[in-house]
């Protein structure tokens, strides 16, 4: 029996994907689902690379009040003491994550214009670009590039640096554009407002951010999903607590933060201080909200709308509403109810904010809303951001943001933190 030689080097390898095979509606699949998975590693990070990859949220996690550092990883402690460099190879990495969800996500929405669109993917897809702008936004300074790179593969088409304004009103168009792609799928549509509620807050739309939540059910949930399928897939805030060591859930950190263990709530759930962390020094607290490499993070929910809702209460002064509102919440997981009479201002503001950590912890949200007390409601940093004396030695820095990668220089518009 003969085989020519065509027959055998032209077989057929089902594992790659060419960019030819991505323009047919079984590659638009392969874009979408590569869109979240890039989304997933950008913010819970993964099992997979040297030493594991961190995401977004443990990072900036450590830049506020979430977490300590126990590990060794310079760059990891860069964050944890928010003295930071625009050579830091972790967030180096995970701005580049963030930007490939978003571009996938942008492909994939101009190649459904070929085959007479799919609203309900382009919606998940804007949502997707949308949250990537709010990650930005929140986290990183303003001098963030949207580069965009064509469908039709043509010439990388070079972003301008965008403020942080900008990054949030782009936050809202994209929702926008989400909303009216969703149609009567509630979830799409549920995930969409959300997001666009939560630009808002960050542009100091308050009202404007509770009045788009106010139809949203309270339970609600859009998750990114996580799975053991693959060392990409896996939860990355579980392997880098639980398995590494490397994450210790912090307790008052730098004065400030609040006590997300001490308060012994099970919404922040934790066990160890009996050995030490990675490094050998620091003593270990592990996180258990993320109890497996497979537990998804949660990206938007109902509770997140509520306590939307609730901060628009907190910054009218109505003390009742947002007692209310939090006391239903708590009721649901078996909580006593908070009692808020004699409370108002600042105090009320504060203690809302600290009510919306313990049900976003390690979601991602923490900076952002540390951020937004500095610049939407005019407190002083050194009152809510870790501050003084580093734990391991130095100060913590006033820094609030993480710098716009050097790697952005290749860039011709790069001009690196414009704030």
């Amino acid at each position: 029996m003969s085989i020519s030689c065509d027959s055998v080097v032209e077989v057929t390898d089902p594992d790659i994907v060419t960019p030819g095979s991505l323009n047919t509606e079984a590659g638009l699949q392969t874009l979408r689902a590569g869109s979240l998975g890039d989304l997933a590693v950008a913010m819970s990070g993964s099992a997979a690379g040297h030493g594991a990859t961190t995401g977004l949220i443990v990072m900036s996690g450590l830049m506020a009040d979430e977490y300590t550092y126990s590990g060794t990883f310079p760059t990891r402690r860069e964050a944890d003491t928010r003295i930071l460099q625009d050579i830091n190879t972790d967030m180096n990495t995970i701005y580049g994550n963030l930007h490939r969800s978003r571009a996938g996500a942008e492909t994939t929405i101009d190649l459904l214009v070929d085959f007479g669109g799919n609203p309900e993917i382009e919606s998940e897809m804007q949502s997707v670009v949308g949250y990537a702008y709010i990650m930005f936004a929140e986290t990183f300074c303003g001098g963030v590039s949207f580069s965009k790179s064509p469908a039709d593969g043509g010439d990388l088409i070079y972003g301008e640096p965008l403020t942080t304004e900008q990054m949030f009103n782009e936050a809202v168009s994209w929702f926008d554009q989400a909303l009216a792609n969703a149609g009567s799928n509630d979830k799409l549509d549920n995930l969409a407002r959300i997001g666009k509620a939560r630009s808002l807050l960050g542009l100091g739309q308050i009202d404007a951010a509770a009045a788009e939540v106010a139809a949203i059910p309270s339970d609600f949930v859009y998750n990114i999903e996580q799975s053991d399928n693959s060392f990409r897939q896996e939860n990355g805030i579980y392997i880098m607590s639980t398995v590494r060591r490397q994450f210790s859930i912090a307790d008052g950190k730098g004065g400030n933060g609040l006590m997300y263990r001490s308060a012994m709530d099970p919404r922040t759930p934790w066990d160890g201080g009996t050995e030490f962390g990675q490094d050998d020094i620091t003593l270990y607290y592990n996180q258990l909200k993320y109890n497996s490499s497979s537990v998804p993070v949660v990206l938007a929910s109902g509770i997140e709308a509520r306590l939307i809702e609730a901060e628009a209460a907190a910054n009218a002064n109505d003390a009742a509403t947002v007692e209310d509102i939090h006391n239903e919440l708590r009721a649901a997981i078996g909580l006593s109810d908070l009692d808020l009479s004699g409370i108002s201002g600042e105090d009320l503001l504060l203690t809302h904010f600290s009510e919306r950590a313990f049900w976003l912890f390690s979601t991602g949200h923490r900076q952002g809303d540390l951020r937004r007390l500095v610049d939407v409601y005019g407190m002083m940093p050194s009152s809510v951001f870790p501050w003084g004396p580093y734990f391991k030695g130095g100060e913590y820095s006033s820094t609030l943001k993480f710098l716009v990668p050097q790697s952005e220089s290749n860039n011709p518009n790069y001009v690196g933190c414009l704030n």
